[in-house]
């Protein structure tokens, strides 16, 4: 082999080194050792290698045993727990490389150093050495100095010898110190291994054994089995023996070999074993998503959550770029997150949408953790927080625009810190600066009209001692003097364990309505005195017009009493005239009379049977006029809600309107029913009489209102002018519908019975007009 560096290289092999290894030295200093699969170190600067000491140059993996420990039997036990693959650099006392040592080269070393067989089943001596082929020929060796047995039973924990064919054997102290037995107990027969061997594993052993006869050595004996300790207790050993010496045909004669615990070993495995699948099974359970990718963007790995959240199988996305299946909105942030984690930078919280198998997208929260070219991420599906924070948001901006254009601010006071918060609205409604922020409470307080602020400061105190909501009105002086009334309600809020710790509540500018109220008062002062003024008049005409008309009324009397017989016919006609239109100037001062009383008088609501209101109407005008025919429809049990009073001024106006229109008919039919439309129920008085032109309809409810000629159908026009007033009292509305000498229905509709919010209940009898 010939240096790339140009200097004389002296490439040392020991014999009883592994043939797998070779340690290179130039002249005392140790240049590197080479395997097979690597090198462990070889360094390319000659001036820097008497700089480097051992443990610089002979780097990790390999390990360094003085020549004194190994001498004095006595070196680290965790030297020979190692892989085989490893080396131990044996060094003199001035830290020189004296040689080389494996596993491997001690059984080789063994077979060439024990020359005799064990001479007896059950000695507890080693057997004598073999001596060495040439102890001349070769450079000073380590192993040729060494105490075997110490060696074996220090070093590897203990090894045994077999002559195969006499079927003896030999174990050292250590192999049964290593199962807690004294080298008394246990006699020495290849019987005692097989003994404390498991059951399970002995085929496992004997079948290496054919193995390794039947390849002559060239398949190794090596395998991992369990042993039982005296105390119960399982071991772990690694096995590891060779055939040294064999008769011509090929048939073993001895085995040697070593046992080496690796119980701590497995017991590593065991657990990380057991880490990995309590790791596979947090994978495959875990209800968040989680995956490894590589930096360069492309799923390495995925659990079944991804299925359960966005349709995929783990074969759908393992192998391909995660980029793909964000939304192209998201991917230069996604991107941009991708070249954090390059930088091995953590990334908590990023949140970017994926497109599902079914095309629609979700929000995915992503918590990313760098590891060399790998990405270890879990992350959460939030699409209904985010749809929520963003429905919230809307509400929240719909709040501020409702509050800005009702004018209606909203307040926060935090009690345990005296803080209060003012929306926009409240600064506006209080004409203060929101540079300024909102003011503490004593502040607030100054903003108030003088006469009102102990009031405030009264309510707030008696709200939170009593812990009830609270509403008010008060005064409060802008800046530049403007006084404004306000509305403010407050409610308590309650921390978890029922503490009351804030008050919140709205502000509301009222100013508009309490001049709107004073305005309102006005009026009603002025209506009250026109009232009295009404109520006034309607005694004058009750008793100032009506005394004139009583004397027109008596002197007529008296002239056609005295001076009759002086009248001709004609002059007695204009006495008739005259005493005719005094009692229809009476009948008129009584309607108008009863009409002011209508919009005056108090209601009291009640449950009224308008069948019975009309059956008696219409047995009172049949009584007066017998000799008309008339049919009456009436169900028994219309039922309306309203004043008793009132409801039956309305029927009896009815009821004589329709009978008066039927009169020139030698026939006739009133009909009373009841018709719901809409919210109100809605009843009705039907005739089939003179009827009227649909073209004057909003003519009938007019005070003095006639579509008909006196003389035909005598009336003073008042009397539906009269149902409208009531109807409209009670909060309903009146109509009519007719055609010329095809009769008339006059409508009214009444509120729901204000006690239950329920239509009255009754026979309905359905128009089909």
């Amino acid at each position: 082999m010939t240096s790339s560096a140009g200097y004389s290289d002296d490439f040392k092999r020991s014999e009883t080194c592994d043939p797998n290894h070779v340690w290179v030295a130039d002249k005392e200093h140790i240049l590197g050792v080479l395997t097979v699969g690597k090198v462990v170190h070889l360094s390319a600067n000659p001036a820097a290698l008497p700089q480097l000491s051992l443990p610089q140059v002979l780097v990790p993996p390999l390990a360094i045993l003085s020549e004194s420990a190994l001498l004095d039997g006595d070196p680290p036990a965790d030297f020979w727990r190692s892989p085989p693959t490893v080396p131990i650099a044996v060094v003199d006392e001035q830290r020189h490389l004296v040689g080389m040592i494996t596993r491997d080269s001690v059984l080789t070393a063994i077979a060439a150093t024990l020359a005799d067989p064990p001479t007896a089943p059950n000695s507890s001596s080693p057997p004598a050495p073999i001596p060495t082929q040439d102890e001349t020929s070769s450079p000073r060796s380590p192993l040729s100095v060494l105490n075997v047995e110490a060696m074996f039973d220090t070093l590897l924990a203990g090894y045994w010898d077999w002559d195969i064919p006499t079927n003896q054997a030999y174990l050292s102290p250590g192999f049964k110190q290593m199962f807690g037995y004294a080298d008394h107990e246990l006699p020495n027969v290849p019987e005692t291994w097989q003994n404390l061997i498991f059951p399970e594993d002995l085929p496992k052993v004997k079948a290496s054994f054919e193995h390794h006869v039947a390849s002559h050595g060239s398949e190794p004996f090596d395998h991992e089995v369990r042993y039982r300790h005296k105390n119960g207790a399982t071991i772990w050993v690694n096995c590891v023996g060779e055939v040294v010496a064999w008769d011509a045909q090929g048939q073993p004669l001895r085995m040697i070999g070593c046992h080496i615990d690796i119980t701590q070993q497995k017991q590593a495995e065991l657990e990380m074993r057991q880490t990995k699948e309590e790791l596979e099974n947090f994978f495959t359970v875990a209800l968040d998503l989680l995956c490894i990718a590589d930096t360069q963007g492309y799923f390495r790995r995925v659990n079944r959550t991804w299925e359960t959240i966005l349709g995929y199988l783990p074969a759908d996305l393992e192998g391909q770029s995660f980029l793909a299946f964000v939304h192209p909105d998201d991917v230069e942030e996604t991107q941009a997150a991708i070249a954090q984690l390059s930088n091995q930078e953590r990334v908590q919280s990023f949140v970017n949408r994926y497109r599902c198998r079914d095309g629609s997208y979700r929000y995915i929260e992503w918590y990313s953790q760098p590891q060399g070219d790998l990405i270890y991420a879990a992350a959460r599906d939030i699409t209904e927080q985010r749809q929520l924070e963003m429905k919230l948001r809307r509400r929240e901006a719909h709040l501020k625009t409702a509050q800005r254009i009702a004018g209606l601010g909203s307040w926060e006071y935090d009690l345990p810190t005296g803080q209060i918060t003012w929306s926009d609205e409240v600064f506006e409604i209080l004409g203060r600066d929101p540079a300024l922020g909102a003011p503490n409470y004593a502040e607030l307080l100054t903003i108030y009209h003088p006469e009102d602020q102990a009031y405030h400061d009264l309510v707030v105190q008696e709200a939170i001692r009593t812990q009830q909501p609270y509403d008010l009105d008060l005064r409060a002086y802008h800046p530049d003097g403007t006084l404004v009334y306000l509305q403010a309600r407050g409610e308590p809020i309650f921390n978890a364990t029922g503490e009351l710790v804030q008050l919140v509540g709205i502000l509301l500018d009222i100013t508009e309505r309490k001049r709107a109220e004073a305005q309102l008062l006005q009026t009603s002062a002025q209506l009250a005195a026109s009232n009295d003024e009404l109520e006034a008049f309607a005694y004058s005409v009750s008793h100032d017009l009506r005394a004139p008309l009583r004397a027109i009324e008596g002197f007529s009397q008296a002239l056609l009493e005295d001076y009759g017989d002086q009248f001709d016919d004609s002059g007695r006609k204009y006495f008739d005239r005259i005493g005719h239109n005094v009692g229809r100037m009476n009948d008129l001062i009584s309607d108008l009379l009863a009409l002011s009383r209508v919009s005056r008088s108090a209601m009291t609501g009640t449950s009224v049977n308008l069948s019975h209101l009309v059956s008696a109407e219409i047995a009172e005008l049949q009584t007066i006029h017998p000799d008309r025919q008339v049919e009456l429809v009436v169900p028994p049990q219309v039922i309306a809600w309203g004043d008793a009073t009132l409801l039956s001024l309305v029927i009896s106006n009815l009821v004589q309107n329709a009978w008066k229109f039927t009169q020139h008919h030698p026939t006739a039919r009133i009909e009373l029913g009841q018709c719901d439309r809409g919210e109100q129920p809605t009843y009705f008085i039907r005739d089939d009489g003179a009827g009227f032109d649909m073209a004057h309809a909003d003519m009938l409810f007019g005070v003095f209102q006639r579509l008909h000629n006196m003389t035909e159908f005598p009336g003073t026009g008042v009397g539906l002018a009269t149902v409208k007033r009531i109807i409209q009292r009670h909060g309903g509305n009146v109509w009519a519908t007719g055609a010329v000498e095809q009769g008339a229905t006059i409508y009214f509709s009444l509120p729901v019975t204000s006690g239950t919010g329920m239509s009255p209940g009754g026979q309905h009898h359905h128009d089909s007009a």
